[in-house]
C-alpha cells in the first residue's frame, strides 16, 4: 500500500477511500481536476483554511482497504468457537509460559515509531488501572526495548514497567497465527495500524482506535478497517460504538471497562474468554467470511465499476465524486 494522505496534487484523478477514512468534510468545496493545471487559487470556494482533499474520491461502500487473507491465510472454516477457544488457549500458553490464567493481554504489533508520546502515557495509565494486564509489543526494532522500558520505570514506575512485554517480531504466517492470543489490540492514534489491522482482525482479536484528526488519513485507516471486518447492521454498529473512541479519554475509558470486565473461565480445563470483550472476539470470528473488509472478489468488482464509470466521467468531460454502491 502507498501513502495514506493527499498528494496536494490536482492533477491526480482520483483517490480511493471511504467516508470514514476521508470524511466529505474535508474536501474541497468546489473540485473538477480535468485538466493537468494546479488551481493554486480558488476564487469559487470558501473557509479555504477547512478543506484538505483536492482530488476526486472514489468512495468505498465499507473500508476501501483490500487483503486476501481469505485467500493467502486461510482459516478453517469449518472449526468450531469451542475449538478456536482451545488454540487460542494453548497457543498463549507456548508464547507465554509464565504468564498468570487471569492475566489480559493488550497488544499493539505495529513498528514502535509509531509510539508517540501521548499514547505511550495513556497505555501506562491503562496498565495501572487493570493490574492483572500485560502490554504486548515487538521489538521492532530491538532498541525499542530498552527505551520504552526505561521510559516506562521513569513515567509510571516499575511496577507498570515489568508488564510490558516484548517478543520477536515474527514471520508473517505465524504473526498473523499469533495475533489471536491477544486479548485487545490497542491502536496507535496519531498513525494507525494499517495492513497490522487487518492481519489481527483476521485473528479474530477486537481492535480499539481512536481516529485522531479528521484531516490525517493515516490516523483514521483502523477504524475504517474495523468497520469492515464487522457484519452489517446493528450489532456491528453497536461493536464499532465500543471499539472506535471519539477522543483521548474514551480511548483510556473503553479498553480500561473492557480489559476489567474480562476474565478467563477455566473450569473446562482451558480458558473460555468471558465478558464483553469475548463476545466482541466471537463476532469477529463468525464474521470473518461475510464481512466486506476478507471479500477480495466483492472489492475488485467494485473498484472495476468505479474504474468504467471515472472513465466515462473523463469521456464526458465531467468531474466529481464516485460513490460506490
Amino acid at each position: 500500500m502507498g501513502f495514506a494522505g493527499t498528494l496536494g496534487a490536482e492533477w491526480c484523478d482520483y483517490l480511493l477511500a471511504d467516508e470514514t477514512a476521508i470524511p466529505p468534510e474535508t474536501l474541497r468545496p468546489w473540485r473538477r481536476n480535468l485538466d493537468l493545471e494546479d488551481q493554486v487559487e480558488d476564487e469559487q470556494s470558501i473557509d479555504e483554511d477547512r478543506w484538505v482533499y483536492s482530488e476526486n474520491i472514489i468512495f468505498c461502500r465499507d473500508t476501501f482497504f483490500c487483503c486476501d487473507h481469505a485467500q493467502s491465510e486461510p482459516r478453517d472454516q469449518q472449526a468450531s468457537w469451542d475449538e478456536e477457544q482451545i488454540t487460542r488457549w494453548n497457543m498463549r500458553k507456548q508464547l507465554f509460559p509464565t504468564l498468570s490464567d487471569d492475566a489480559i493481554i493488550l497488544g499493539n504489533f505495529n513498528q514502535l515509531y509509531k509510539i508517540e508520546p501521548t499514547t505511550f502515557r495513556t497505555w501506562l495509565r491503562i496498565l495501572d488501572k487493570v493490574p492483572n494486564a500485560i502490554l504486548w509489543l515487538l521489538r521492532f526494532p530491538d532498541l525499542g526495548e530498552s527505551n520504552l522500558k526505561a521510559t516506562a520505570r521513569d513515567w509510571a514506575g516499575e511496577s507498570v514497567a515489568s508488564r510490558i512485554w516484548f517478543t520477536d517480531v515474527a514471520p508473517k504466517h505465524q504473526h498473523i497465527s499469533r495475533a489471536r492470543v491477544c486479548d485487545l489490540f490497542l491502536d496507535t492514534p496519531e498513525c494507525n495500524a494499517h495492513t497490522t489491522a487487518a492481519d489481527v482482525l483476521w485473528s479474530s482479536t477486537p481492535l480499539l482506535t481512536l481516529p485522531r484528526y479528521k484531516y490525517k488519513m493515516c490516523s483514521r485507516m483502523a477504524a475504517s478497517i474495523l468497520k469492515g471486518a464487522l457484519p452489517r447492521g446493528e450489532e456491528g454498529k453497536r461493536a464499532a460504538s465500543e471499539l472506535i473512541a471519539k477522543d483521548e479519554e474514551q480511548y483510556e475509558e473503553f479498553a480500561i471497562r473492557l480489559a476489567k470486565n474480562f476474565y478467563y473461565d477455566t473450569n473446562k480445563g482451558y480458558g473460555v474468554g468471558r465478558g464483553r470483550l469475548g463476545d466482541l472476539r466471537r463476532l469477529l470470528y463468525e464474521s470473518r467470511y461475510d464481512c466486506a473488509l476478507f471479500d477480495t472478489r466483492r472489492w475488485v468488482r467494485d473498484l472495476e465499476w468505479a474504474y468504467d464509470v471515472a472513465w466515462r466521467k473523463w469521456v464526458h468531460g465531467e468531474g466529481g465524486d464516485i460513490y460506490i454502491r
